[in-house]
């Protein structure tokens, strides 16, 4: 098979795991909120948070207007505290460290690896502010390989819109018909990249495939799959 010229990549359940991600960042905030809390661990924060966060995605009925809103909500009503906090503490907490607290996907390490290897260029293509998507990529061990980092609040434009996989393509220099985009969602990601004329490559596992919209045309489970298909 021919390789393409460039891959792109989703951030969060695509080359960060969130979840592994909120472990470290349950961890960072007992250390410095613990003493103000009344039992529970770092393992309860992490189960708050993760309810909260939602996989990164607010469901349809939320009242809340950002994941920060949601988690600093969860983490001030759904934790005993001996000692009282503001959500505003909360919210500047998550802010300030949820970034940082980034766990790559297993097998990323090695996909991204291997299209360097091969001389295939790498970019990152994630809905989210452009400060914190850049904080997750320099987190990445890997991160040296990733050329260019497309937020929506660098492009003025979201996933599942096209424009955002074209602003990417343009600025890598490469057509989008002579790219992949490997991500989660099948809407954003998926259906997105194909808008835009690029090849997607869904990562199952996370988000199921809707019953009305057709099969995806590439599928893998893990990211160390990426590299079978491509060779």
């Amino acid at each position: 098979m021919m390789l393409p010229r460039a891959v792109f990549f989703d951030l969060d359940n695509t080359l960060v795991h969130r979840e592994a991600s909120i472990d470290l960042y349950a961890r960072r905030f007992w250390r410095d909120f613990g003493d103000a809390i009344d039992g529970g661990g770092e393992v309860h924060v992490a189960a708050v948070v993760k309810r909260c966060d939602n996989g990164g995605y607010l469901p349809t009925d939320s009242p809340f207007t950002s994941i920060k809103q949601a988690v600093s909500h969860g983490l001030k009503t759904q934790i005993v505290w001996r000692q009282a906090v503001e959500q505003d503490a909360l919210l500047d907490h998550w802010e300030r460290h949820n970034a940082v607290c980034t766990a790559a996907m297993p097998g990323a390490a090695e996909a991204v690896g291997f299209l360097s290897a091969n001389g295939v260029r790498v970019g990152v293509i994630s809905n989210g502010s452009h400060r914190t998507r850049l904080e997750k990529v320099a987190r990445l061990p890997f991160a040296a390989a990733i050329e260019l980092t497309v937020s929506s609040g660098s492009a003025g434009v979201k996933k599942p819109d096209a424009a955002i996989f074209r602003v990417a393509a343009e600025a890598l220099g490469v057509a989008p018909e002579d790219c992949w985009y490997v991500g989660d969602h099948p809407l954003n990601d998926v259906i997105g990249a194909a808008r835009a004329g690029m090849a997607p490559v869904w990562l199952s596992g996370f988000h199921p495939w809707p019953a009305e919209m057709p099969p995806p045309s590439s599928q893998i489970s893990m990211l160390a799959q990426l590299a079978e298909r491509l060779v």
